[in-house]
C-alpha cells in the first residue's frame, strides 16, 4: 500500500484543478453514464453533489430528476453519511463545505450510488480520506458507479481492506465495467 495516501490526494486533486477541458470531459462522462442500460433501468440513484473541479454531476442530477428518477445527496453528521431526498430544492454548504440537502434521512434502498474519486486504480477508489463512502457501502448492495477523468487514474497501490470496488467506472475516455456485483 502507499505510504502517503495524502500525498497522492493533493497530486491528483492539482493535476484535476489544473485540467483546462474538463467541462468537455463532463460531456464525455455524461453521455457514457446514461448510456448504461444499469442507469437506464435503475430507480433510485443515491449521487454526490460535485463541488470544485470533480467530475461535474449537476448535468446528471438534472437529467435524473427531468426522467422521473428518485434523487438523493449525501449529507454528513458527524462521523456518518446518509443521504437525503433531493427534488431539485435549496441546498446548503455542510461539514466540508459541500452542498448538502436539509431533511430526514431517507429510508430508501438505492439502485445505484454515483461515487465521487479523486483517483483510481482498477476497480477502486481513493476519496478524501474520511471513509464515509466505505462505511456506507459496505453491505449496502447497490451498484457502485465511480466517475473520474481518465487522467486521474494512478498504478499507484492504495488500496486498503476497508476499501469498497467499484462495480462501474465511467471516465470520458471509457466505460468499465467490472461485473461481480454483491446482490442486494
Amino acid at each position: 500500500m502507499l505510504k502517503d495516501k495524502n500525498a497522492l490526494r493533493r497530486k491528483m486533486r492539482a493535476l484535476r484543478d489544473s485540467a483546462p477541458d474538463r467541462a468537455e470531459r463532463d460531456k464525455q462522462i455524461f453521455e457514457k453514464f446514461f448510456s448504461l442500460p444499469q442507469v437506464k433501468d435503475a430507480k433510485v440513484f443515491f449521487v454526490y453533489h460535485s463541488f470544485g473541479s470533480e467530475a461535474d454531476t449537476h448535468a446528471i442530477l438534472a437529467r435524473l430528476l427531468a426522467e422521473g428518477k428518485t434523487v438523493c445527496l449525501p449529507r454528513v453528521k458527524g462521523g456518518e453519511m446518509s443521504f437525503v431526498s433531493y427534488e431539485g430544492q435549496a441546498l446548503e454548504r455542510g461539514k466540508f463545505g459541500i452542498a448538502e440537502p436539509q431533511g430526514e434521512r431517507t429510508s430508501l434502498r438505492p439502485d445505484v450510488v454515483v461515487l465521487p474519486m479523486l483517483a483510481w486504480n482498477g476497480r477502486f477508489r481513493l476519496g478524501y480520506g474520511g471513509g464515509y463512502y466505505d462505511r456506507f457501502l459496505a453491505g449496502c448492495g447497490a451498484l457502485k458507479i465511480g466517475i473520474a477523468y481518465a487522467f486521474q487514474r494512478t498504478e499507484e497501490p492504495f488500496m486498503e481492506e476497508f476499501d469498497v470496488p467499484a462495480d462501474i467506472l465511467v471516465t470520458d475516455a471509457e466505460i468499465y465495467d467490472f461485473g461481480n456485483r454483491e446482490e442486494k
